[in-house]
Formats: C-alpha cells, structure tokens, sequence
C-alpha cells in the first residue's frame, strides 16, 4: 500500500509540473503563436479522444441546430475543439495579463445591469455557461466588484488538475471558488455579504436534481437550485458571457436580470425560471455554437417518459 500511495504521489508531482511548464510556454510564445499552437492542441485532442468526438456528434445531430451533411458536420467538429484548444491558451496566459489589458480586451454590454444589482449591497448572481472564454467572464467581472467574486463549480475528477485550476484561477482570474457539493450555506453566506456568484448551469443534471426544459430543441434536465436559490434570497438571476469575435477579440454581454417568480407557487416558479435561464442560456450560445462544450453529455438524463420500463 505504501509503495501504491509514493507512486501516486510521484505521479501528481509529475502532473502539477507538467501543467506548470506548459503555463510558462503559453505565456512566454507571443500571443498568436500561443493560441496557434493552442488550437493545433485542439486538433491532437480530437484525434486522441474519438469517445469525446462521437458524443459531440450525437449531441449535435440531435439538436435542433440543422448541421446533417458530413463536410458541415466534420467542420464544426474540428472548429469545437480548436476553440476549446485555444480557450487553454487564453486561459493560461491570465498570468500575464494585467487588469487594464483585461478591460481593452472584453468590451461588456449591458453592464449597468450589472452596476445597478451590484450597487444595492445584497449579492448578485451571474448566470453563464461553457461558452467562449467563461474564465475571461470572472476575470472582467472581478474589476468591477471590489468585493469577491465566488465561481459556482464542480469538483473536476483528477484531483491534480483541480487543485491546478482551482489555485490558477484564484490568482489569475480574480475568483474564490466555491464547491456546488457544499451546499446552500456558503452560497447564501457569499450573498449575504453583498458578493457576487457566478453559476454554470449548462451541465446535466442527475435525477431528483433538476427539472426538465428544452435546450437546443431537447428536454435538458437542469438544476433547479439555481432558481431555489433566487427565490430564498429574493435575488434575479443576470445571464452573461464572453465571447470570442472572428478577429480574435471578446465582447461581454450581460443580459436583463431574471428576478424571482415570487407570486406563483414555488414548484411553478422553479420550473418557469429555470426554463427562462436555459433560454437565456441558449440564445448566448447560438450565434457562435462552436464555442459551446458539445462534447458533455448535456442530454444523458432522459424524462421518464423516454426510459423504457424495466430499465
């Protein structure tokens, strides 16, 4: 046991200085060179993962998007993951970059929506998802909350790339993190003293979960303690994202708040915001698809109504 446990150990220590070599030459190449290369990366992923590959496929000709002829198909493919290829890139070199670089950067509209809940002293909560540069998100949004700034995520499953992002993004990114397995508690504290959360909520929900809305033409089960959250604080939900123009550039929106159902019943509210945040969700997705997580199982839980029975 105790030779299983050194291996290990000398593995993660191999890992964590893999991850911090590769961050030091993304930030020394200059910056096309650094996301070239980044995309090229992209394209060794898409040989090196076909599983991945075949659930971006099925995920995509299941939606409602119309892509079906195989050159079209082939193309957003290798366009998914050279974006995510060069999302590596632009994140890494968060390092280097200063906040007036970041501010020139990610030009944000509709920011007073952001300004005005801010401004009140009783939290915000920012809704956005696996799209364009989510880490450039926080980043911008960090200049403008002198307070913290709390991404909402999910523990990713190698715990050495976890602790490697969660610590780069703290440092770089401008972002204390706290868990979703945590519970209410921390979220509510975060609130309570007028911070700011930001929520990822394009990932699929297990379930007893969530509920069951549509997204890209497909019932998605979402979680719904997004919405919980929103009624129990008294807060609106503001749906924003970063995304990365054909030049290379960002342009931030921040979208009008969502403010809490207060007058219908609570199971009602629940279902009726959360399907406005999927809305929301998928209108920031849909004029640049490409840089959305195709690759996720988005769609794995099924309502019941699709299992068969006995399964």
């Amino acid at each position: 046991m105790e030779a299983k446990d050194t291996s290990l150990g000398m593995k993660g220590a191999f890992e964590r200085a893999g991850l911090n070599v590769l961050r030091e030459l993304f930030c020394l190449l200059p910056a096309s060179l650094s996301f070239s290369l980044g995309e090229r990366f992209g394209d060794l992923l898409r040989r090196l993962l076909p599983k991945k590959r075949a659930l971006l496929r099925e995920n995509l000709l299941r939606s409602d998007l119309n892509i079906r002829d195989e050159n079209a198909v082939r193309d957003f493919e290798t366009r998914v993951f050279r974006h995510f290829g060069r999302l590596g890139a632009e994140v890494m070199r968060l390092k280097i970059l200063s906040d007036a670089e970041i501010a020139r950067m990610v030009p944000v509209e509709g920011l007073d929506h952001f300004r005005k809940e801010y401004e009140k002293g009783r939290g915000v909560i920012l809704l956005t998802g696996h799209i364009g540069n989510w880490e450039y998100s926080l980043r911008r949004i960090a200049l403008e909350a002198p307070g913290k700034v709390h991404p909402v995520i999910r523990r990713i499953k190698d715990p050495v790339v976890h602790d490697f992002v969660d610590d780069h993004r703290r440092r770089y990114a401008k972002g204390e993190s706290i868990l979703a397995d945590l519970g209410v508690k921390p979220l509510v504290r975060a609130l309570s003293k007028g911070e700011v959360l930001i929520v990822l909520l394009d990932q699929n929900a297990g379930p007893g979960e969530g509920v069951f809305v549509p997204f890209f033409g497909r019932e998605a089960c979402t979680y719904s303690s997004l919405a919980r959250l929103s009624l129990m604080m008294d807060l609106p939900v503001i749906p924003a994202a970063s995304i990365r123009q054909r030049d290379g550039s960002f342009r931030g929106t921040i979208c009008p708040p969502i403010p809490p159902m207060k007058e219908v019943p609570p199971e009602e509210a629940i279902f009726r915001m959360t399907a406005l945040y999927s809305e929301a969700l998928e209108a920031l997705v849909r004029p640049t698809p490409e840089q959305w997580i195709w690759m996720h199982r988005r769609w794995k839980t099924r309502p019941p109504e699709e299992v068969p029975s006995g399964s």
